[in-house]
């Protein structure tokens, strides 16, 4: 026997929102008495989608054909996406249910009826981006803020109220796995360290993940990247507007505080080597670990991610050090009719345009193999001298502060009214000589060493060449630009 399917939905329980047993009680209204009827309740559940237990229930059921009318309080309580709700009335069509809303009354059969249900879907969607957009500019305010919000503590910590601002939050504070935290670093960074190394000690320790598991390479390698364990200083800011994070700090830097790094969840990045979108925000809490020993771990994290890709390649010598300066994803070699070309990695994932230009891969290798081999000229003529001199500690933390200062700057300029653009413009270029200064004076030098010819060299012995030589190769337009050690 076919029944009525009353579906009800309530995605948060407040005050001014219409409860499930008052949305069944109003529907029942519009049935009578003996009308046989079977309610559908999802609560906590949002419309954005028709991932509801619920909602499947009742569409197994319409599909089984046990459904005669399916009746809603409201339109958008069975969905909030155009698409879902025209899917969702195709499928009531296809096993001739009908259906109703208690709230919006109006015959659905014509085809006027069924324009005004989706014309009403569209302002339902409207108003669910909508509170989105609210929710999601509320969130991205508190944490530029520094408030807490929400979440698990990430490991070796654990969250305490405390009052910030004047308004009420919680903070992180250091727990029963901190130590194990601050040891876990400086393991890392021991000759014999690695990723697994320092799994294997904690999973024998019984030291357990935030959700209970068992350590591995990944799961580590995201604490040794989170910038949350760091006593941060202008080193690590630079550090991390480097990788594309925009900075949120104050004037004057608090001592040894940790960062917070928020990402919108809608960029499709990684969260730790990736920060274009993502804030770095000043934490409230104190850091565990020292600014040197965070920075030194990032810069073999990052010594390991080249050396697992630098090379592997067969086509090229240049796989792995070759990028897009586009969206900063790798060149990858693509097997053309005539030739092999370099294709840009983030377009072939629809994340980029390309790099402007089509550049082959012979003549890729042809420009910095040039500059490998003045280079490596260089070397056996003695131009590049020994320095034994040690840089300044003075000169050293000066630099750190102003390339700091600089990327500070270049932030402004992006949101700056266009009568503050010429003033920053010209602070960030007189900053960006003294670095260059300072750079220069703090560099280390290499001393000269015997090398062979590059045009004499096999390919195991460019491709190792180049992983020494290369700090990576940026392919801009119709420029190719070699950075070297």
């Amino acid at each position: 026997m076919q029944h009525t399917a009353i579906y009800v939905r309530q995605s948060v329980e407040r005050a001014d929102s219409v409860s499930l047993e008052t949305q069944a009680e109003l529907c029942r209204k519009d049935l009578a008495p003996e009308e046989p009827v079977e309610i559908y309740s999802d609560c906590g559940f949002s419309g954005k989608n028709t991932e509801r237990p619920a909602l499947r229930a009742m569409l197994a059921a319409v599909r089984a054909d046990a459904v005669r009318r399916v009746l809603v309080y409201k339109l958008d309580r069975i969905s909030r996406n155009l698409s879902d709700f025209t899917q969702l009335l195709q499928i009531f069509a296809e096993h001739h249910v009908i259906f109703e809303s208690h709230t919006e009354r109006f015959e659905t059969g014509s085809p006027m009826g069924q324009a005004m249900q989706s014309l009403l879907m569209v302002f339902a969607q409207l108003e669910r981006e909508t509170i989105s957009g609210r929710v999601r500019d509320a969130v991205f305010a508190r944490a530029r803020a520094g408030f807490d919000t929400g979440g698990a503590a990430p490991f070796g910590f654990r969250k305490t109220p405390c009052e910030l601002l004047g308004r009420r939050t919680q903070m992180l504070i250091p727990d029963e796995n901190a130590p194990a935290v601050r040891e876990g670093f400086s393991a890392y960074l021991r000759a014999n360290g690695s990723l697994t190394s320092v799994c294997t000690d904690w999973n024998a320790q019984g030291i357990r993940t935030v959700r209970g598991g068992m350590w591995s390479a990944n799961t580590l390698c995201r604490v040794l990247r989170n910038p949350v364990y760091v006593q941060a200083d202008a080193r690590v800011y630079a550090y991390l507007s480097a990788q594309g994070a925009e900075l949120c700090v104050p004037e004057q830097l608090p001592e040894c505080r940790g960062v917070y790094l928020y990402t919108d969840r809608r960029q499709n990045r990684s969260r730790f080597t990736d920060l274009h979108g993502s804030f770095a925000v000043c934490a409230p809490h104190t850091g565990l670990v020292p600014a040197e020993l965070w920075l030194a771990c990032q810069q073999k994290l990052e010594a390991s991610r080249r050396k697992r890709t630098a090379g592997k390649g067969r086509r090229s010598f240049l796989s792995g050090l070759i990028f897009c300066g586009n969206c900063g994803s790798a060149m990858t070699v693509v097997r053309g009719r005539h030739a092999d070309y370099l294709q840009c990695s983030g377009r072939k994932h629809g994340r980029c345009c390309g790099a402007g230009a089509v550049w082959r891969v012979q003549q890729a290798e042809a420009l910095v193999g040039a500059a490998i081999s003045a280079c490596l000229e260089r070397y056996r003529s003695g131009q590049i001298p020994v320095r034994d001199m040690q840089p300044e500690p003075s000169a050293v933390q000066e630099l750190s502060a102003l390339t700091l200062r600089r990327e500070q700057l270049l932030q402004q300029i992006m949101t700056a009214p266009a009568e503050a653009i010429p003033v920053l413009t010209d602070a960030a270029a007189r900053i960006e000589m003294r670095c260059r200064r300072l750079t220069a004076a703090v560099r280390p030098r290499h001393s000269a060493v015997k090398v062979p010819e590059w045009q004499a060299c096999d390919t195991e012995t460019c491709r190792t060449i180049a992983g020494i030589i290369l700090r990576c190769v940026i392919v801009n337009g119709e420029q190719l630009h070699a950075f070297l050690n």
